[in-house]
């Protein structure tokens, strides 16, 4: 389907993002419009080169919240183009179907034949692996799209019996598994009840091709990760929506691991973009150590308001590593210790030693670069011997090297 360019400008432009197509880049527009809930619909995809409008299509989902597009190479490359540049990408679309708790609808969308644009991943996949699930006595019994059945035992503290609930895909993340330059699709799909989250179930989808080059998805690594429960206070891994935008978790379910990770949603597209492109960067390290069966990965939202996105990354599997991530939510650019405090000052390191609690760290040769700030403290963490070590300070006591006093107004 072709559209003029007059058309799609009375719409509202949702998402963007860059496609390495046969001839260069691309670029992918999502325009639609956004009801006052947030809620999208009418939507339609442009495909520009050179700011020249080349083709249109209206994917197959109907709407949905927080829009996201990001490219990724699923399908199986030509003998000898392993790993090379300038082979055709394709588009992953990603629609919330709720808040940030919900699943979302899963889209990939092949513009490689203009005329004949395809959905490598449809309605139907997006439903996910499950075909029914229930709780007997303690134990989740799982049956998949194969005819794979599962049986999982649960901890006692969840309810014995009832009706176990599961809708689409929850998380839909592509990755390069095997190193050969052609993306596989790691999915989870959640099964909980009474709102209470039971299990994961993971999956690796690789596309592939039969010998008269028709396409399918063959699935493996399928894990059932039951849940651990957690007390109501505990936050790990959850979104959370704020003025700028929604943090929302992707994760990923694999044997003998797990990992979530947070992207940034944002009616503001170029926010949405600047802020991805910076957490995608932060996030290599650690998801990299979970690709590799090192470590498994999660995070944290410590602080989400209109002077700072404050994030955790936390990797490891019985000893853990913390970073935390600091965001200007109006400009999407980082924000050092630096910026808020007058590190210049030759009293600041002596206050801090002064007001330590945690006599396993020293301040003497210098301020930690891991920090947050979390009501009205601020906490400074040291790696000391492979630990991580964390000392909370009022921002009150520290009036006098705030370089700008909004951090004591709104903490």
């Amino acid at each position: 389907m072709l559209l003029c360019t007059g058309a799609a400008a009375s719409e509202t432009l949702l998402a963007s993002t860059t496609l390495q197509q046969e001839h260069g880049k691309a670029t992918v527009e999502l325009w639609g419009e956004r009801l006052p809930g947030g809620y999208t619909e009418q939507l339609l995809l442009l495909l520009k080169e050179d700011g020249k409008l080349i083709t249109a299509y209206a994917p197959s989902v109907k709407g949905g919240y927080n829009p996201i597009l990001q490219a990724v190479q699923v399908k199986p490359l030509p003998e000898g183009n392993e790993r090379q540049s300038g082979v055709p990408q394709q588009l992953l679309l990603s629609l919330g179907q709720g808040a940030w708790e919900a699943g979302s609808e899963y889209r990939i969308i092949d513009f490689t034949k203009p005329k004949r644009i395809a959905e490598l991943f449809s309605a139907a996949d997006s439903m996910g692996i499950v075909t029914n699930a229930s709780n007997k006595e303690n134990a989740l019994e799982i049956t998949l799209q194969d005819g794979q059945k599962n049986n999982a035992p649960l901890p006692e503290s969840f309810p014995e019996s009832g009706k176990v609930e599961f809708g689409g895909l929850f998380s839909l993340t592509a990755y390069d598994v095997d190193g050969d330059g052609q993306q596989e699709l790691l999915t989870s799909q959640q099964l909980t009840q009474r709102r209470q989250l039971l299990a994961d179930v993971g999956a690796v989808w690789r596309l592939q091709q039969d010998d008269d080059k028709n396409e399918q998805w063959q699935r493996s690594a399928f894990t059932v990760m039951t849940a651990t429960p957690v007390d109501k206070s505990n936050t790990i891994n959850d979104g959370c929506d704020f003025d700028a935008g929604s943090i929302l978790p992707r994760k990923m379910v694999v044997p003998g691991g797990e990992a979530t990770y947070p992207v940034f949603a944002s009616p503001n597209v170029e926010l949405q973009n600047k802020i991805n492109a910076y957490l995608e960067k932060e996030c290599a390290e650690y998801l990299q150590l979970f690709y590799q069966g090192q470590a498994d990965m999660a995070f944290k939202v410590l602080r989400a308001d209109d002077l700072l996105l404050s994030l955790q990354l936390i990797s490891g599997k019985n000893s853990f590593r913390h970073h935390q991530l600091h965001i200007d939510p109006a400009t999407g650019e980082p924000v050092q210790l630096e910026q808020i405090l007058n590190s210049d000052d030759p009293d600041l390191r002596p206050l801090l030693n002064l007001l330590c609690t945690n006599k396993n760290m020293d301040f003497t040769e210098g301020i930690s670069k891991e920090w947050y700030i979390e009501g009205n403290n601020l906490f400074l963490m040291q790696n000391i011997c492979g630990k991580d070590e964390v000392a909370g300070f009022a921002l009150g006591n520290l009036h006098k090297f705030l370089l700008d006093k909004k951090w004591l107004q709104q903490s």
